[in-house]
């Protein structure tokens, strides 16, 4: 018998596998370290969501809302390297569009580097529009470039 695919509201039972998760997406100057993961999941003005077969968590994101303002920030999405290609951040770009709209936000916005042509592929895929070329947006090279494009989606 097949797991059960779902996605929930991530819990601070899950922090450990967020942060492997993190880690396996990201280099170390990259990633975002326990420190900020813990506050992005406990105390920041956030969602997390995780996509979990009930068994392994395979992937999560992470939005995030800005107080007296209408647009909700994709921060990331990752998922386990292991689980990528199965339509994993399709879904959880969907789950967010649908906690985002609750909350009646009228824009989501997110950011992306240049060289990332899989997630600007999915991110168009979804209805993102590309509106900005952010130069040396990046502290760090992200897949070779430093420079990222802003994508903003209408509600």
């Amino acid at each position: 018998m097949q797991p059960s695919v779902s996605i929930r509201k991530a819990s601070i039972r899950d922090f450990e596998r967020i942060v492997e998760i993190e880690n396996a997406c990201f280099k170390k100057n990259l990633a975002y370290n326990r420190r900020q993961l813990r506050y992005l999941l406990t105390k920041a003005h956030s969602s997390i969501f995780i996509e979990t077969d009930n068994i392994t968590i395979r992937g999560f994101i992470i939005i995030l809302y800005r107080k007296r303002t209408k647009i909700a920030g994709i921060e990331t999405v990752d998922v386990d390297p292991l689980f990528r290609k199965q339509g994993i951040a399709k879904q959880l770009l969907k789950a967010a569009e649908q906690d985002i709209r609750k909350k009646g936000m009228k824009k989501i916005r997110l950011e992306v580097s240049t060289t990332n042509q899989a997630a600007l592929k999915l991110y168009e895929s979804m209805g993102f529009k590309k509106t900005g070329f952010l130069k040396n947006y990046y502290l760090y090279n992200h897949e070779d470039s430093r420079d990222a494009i802003r994508m903003i989606m209408i509600l």
